[in-house]
């Protein structure tokens, strides 16, 4: 487990023009199953021909699994009936595996999956991850029961009081969050390492619902809204899609969405710096 192997077979005969491989693990007798992650696969041949073949994916069953050659080929060059086959099959398993889930109407679709070990296996965390979730999880529930706020359904009131919740879990990520949290160019950078970054978008006409003027957002710049538009340096996220969603009850307290808008200025040493939030609240019955 966790070893790196590398095998070299050789064959004095030519095979021809590479197309396809197949790889398959054969399983041993009286030992437990176990899986392999296979890079890729280089084949030289005789007339001097090197075909490489990645693979990055793991096999963890006893089945034969096709891999074609990496060269990259479009559907109407690729003319070779084992290619096309390959790659219809290719398609297939990946639609399979990767499809739209409807979790709550008018938001986001997710991934449809059972639960994490129902994915392929290139796509979940690994042991050592997964265990570290865990982890974190029982150490941060037992400091929770210890402190008596388990099951606690008092509000907070500031954000000391969540300071004092998870003392004994303290890295540096969170003390630097914990220290920076307010700052402008930190709140940037949550948005391009958050769930959604895609949603950020290059700003070159202001929505007609978020008056936004030169004097709300540059006071003491020589910049203007036009201008950086005109470079690419204005952003906008526009949460328009959560306008209207039903939010949970909790604690027996009904909860509101907003569906903010978010302006961003791209500085000249490559920081987003949030200029302008628009608020939305919707107070919708359920």
């Amino acid at each position: 487990m966790g070893t790196v192997s590398s095998f070299t077979v050789s064959c004095p005969l030519s095979i021809g023009q590479l197309v396809l491989i197949e790889l398959d693990k054969q399983p041993l007798p009286l030992f437990p199953e176990d899986s392999w992650f296979s890079t890729k696969v280089v084949v030289k041949s005789p007339e001097g021909f090197t075909y490489n073949f990645p693979i990055y994916r793991w096999i963890t069953d006893g089945e034969v699994h096709r891999f074609r050659e990496g060269t990259a080929l479009t559907v109407f060059v690729d003319n070779h009936h084992l290619g096309r086959y390959s790659r219809q099959q290719e398609l297939k398993q990946r639609e399979h595996d990767y499809r739209w889930d409807v979790y709550v109407e008018g938001i986001p679709h997710c991934i449809k999956a059972e639960n994490p070990l129902s994915l392929p296996c290139e796509v979940r965390f690994s042991f050592t991850k997964t265990t570290e979730f865990l982890y974190t999880a029982s150490t941060g529930l037992t400091e929770l029961q210890l402190k008596g706020l388990a099951n606690s359904k008092k509000n907070w009131t500031n954000l000391e009081d969540l300071r004092r919740v998870f003392c004994f879990k303290q890295t540096d990520i969170s003390d630097y969050v914990q220290e920076h949290w307010k700052d402008d160019d930190f709140f940037g950078y949550q948005f391009l390492n958050g769930t959604n970054p895609l949603l950020i978008r290059r700003c070159a006409t202001l929505p007609s619902n978020f008056p936004v003027t030169d004097k709300m957002v540059f006071l003491r710049s020589q910049c203007n809204l036009a201008d950086e538009m005109k470079k690419g340096n204005i952003f906008l996220c526009d949460f328009k899609r959560l306008d209207g969603v039903t939010a949970n009850t909790i604690n027996g307290k009904k909860q509101y969405l907003m569906a903010p808008l978010v302006l961003f200025h791209k500085t000249p040493d490559d920081k987003l710096m949030p200029i302008a939030i628009q608020v939305r609240l919707e107070l919708k019955d359920s």
